[in-house]
């Protein structure tokens, strides 16, 4: 057989494939962003969109020049395939404006002249650069240092770790507690909690506390919740810590709780401000985050945490904030504290505490609006409910953008998000 037609009928195979493929993934991400496969598929959609459509057009005109110059019903599906992805690349890049405009009238709105008059020349310039998502986002590795593997508690059991972002300086600087996601079953600090988020704080002059805290052992559920919780045990693969215990969402905020004394008792070796702390988490981690927020001076966690730390904010990355067992003992298991069940799960939901808390910090909430995972509409209810209380609370949307957006961090959801968080944290430094 002659070479050039071998070469090009696997040409022509490849192009089928890769076409096919980001087909079906474009569907998943516009369609069925609820099932496994699609929330999946759009933690890195938007991301990748436009190399999707640049390779899935290659492949078109490829398939149409070599395959169906004589096939018009062949030419019409293959183009009109091509389109589709097309428009569907495009439809978040288009929403970006929208996005951004929503996130600068609620600054505005929140923080007025502060907001306006805000010094800003060390920041991010904009909220997203075309530049900066193809290059990256720019860190000066010089402002900062890093220590590994510090140990902060040991329950005889299992021993808990973080890693200190240290600026150059001589401190005190304000703190950032930066808190993994996974569902809380998967997950660990480094690697899998946006390492280039935690550097970039670092490099702003933020002391940033990145640490694992626990999680739940998926082997000692059964029925449905076994089957939700084990697709993310299969997806932690060897990356989760090798911890000997099985740890509640009661156990890992105390846990939390713990790294909180630590510091404090340490406040001078660690360089830091205990009277201007930030939590920041993602996911099950944002839900913890939302735990420290409202529960550092909630009665229901006395003793829990720091009697010395100030919680100057909460910022959430797609949060889940409000746990009832009215709809589903789904949680049970993982509720398990010293409280009937369904205290247990009122502890355990930002909705609940915010109305049962002595002191509410500001909150900032960020959250795609294509989360197939934690709902967008459960983050943006909890903000019309704290607001309607008269909380300070923003919520920032990244437009069409999934669960995880910014692991990806030069993302235009990584960089839309980092541009506001900056912000917030500056504006309630200096009492925005």
């Amino acid at each position: 057989m002659n070479p050039k037609r071998i070469l090009r009928f696997l040409c022509l195979a490849l192009c089928y494939i890769i076409l096919g493929t980001f087909t079906v993934v474009t569907v998943l991400y516009l369609f069925f962003v609820t099932s496994t496969f699609g929330w999946l598929v759009a933690i890195l959609y938007s991301s990748i969109a436009p190399a999707l459509f640049v390779i899935s057009i290659s492949c078109g005109i490829i398939i149409i020049r070599f395959s169906f110059m004589k096939n018009r019903i062949g030419t019409i599906v293959i183009s009109g395939l091509c389109i589709f992805m097309f428009v569907s690349a495009l439809i978040p890049y288009a929403a970006i404006p929208g996005g951004i405009d929503d996130a600068e009238s609620q600054m505005n709105q929140t923080y007025g002249t502060a907001y306006t008059s805000l010094e800003t020349s060390l920041m991010r310039p904009v909220p997203y650069s075309v530049y900066d998502n193809i290059y990256g986002v720019p860190i000066d590795e010089s402002k900062f240092s890093v220590q590994e593997n510090i140990e902060y508690f040991d329950n005889g059991v299992d021993s808990f770790f973080f890693d200190w972002y240290r600026p150059t300086g001589e401190g005190p600087f304000p703190v950032i507690i930066s808190l993994h996601g996974g569902a809380w079953v998967i997950g660990d600090k480094g690697r899998m909690n946006v390492i280039l988020f935690n550097r970039y704080f670092a490099s702003q002059g933020y002391a940033v506390f990145d640490l694992n805290y626990g999680l739940f052992d998926v082997s000692t559920l059964s029925g449905e919740a076994a089957a939700a919780f084990g697709t993310f045990s299969s997806l932690g693969g060897g990356l989760n810590p090798n911890y000997n215990g099985s740890y509640t969402l009661q156990q890992q905020i105390e846990n939390i709780g713990e790294f909180t004394k630590m510091m404090d008792l340490n406040s001078t070796k660690y360089s830091v401000d205990l009277d201007n702390v930030f939590v920041v988490g993602r996911s099950a981690g944002g839900h913890m985050a939302s735990l420290v927020t409202l529960g550092y001076q909630n009665p229901l966690y006395a003793g829990n945490f720091s009697t010395n730390m100030t919680v100057k904010g909460g910022i959430w990355i797609y949060p889940p904030t409000n746990f009832s067992r009215s709809e589903s003992s789904f949680f049970d298991a993982m509720m398990q504290g010293s409280l009937p069940i369904e205290e247990q799960y009122n502890k355990m939901s930002a909705a609940y505490l915010i109305t049962n808390s002595t002191i509410t910090p500001p909150i900032m909430i960020v959250h795609g609006s294509k989360d197939g995972l934690v709902d967008y509409n459960e983050g943006l209810s909890f903000y019309q409910y704290a607001t309607g209380l008269g909380k300070k609370c923003l919520f920032i949307t990244i437009p069409w953008a999934g669960h995880a957006f910014d692991f990806l961090f030069q993302s235009y959801g990584g960089q839309i998000s980092t541009y506001y968080i900056e912000r917030f944290v500056a504006l309630e430094l200096g009492g925005g």
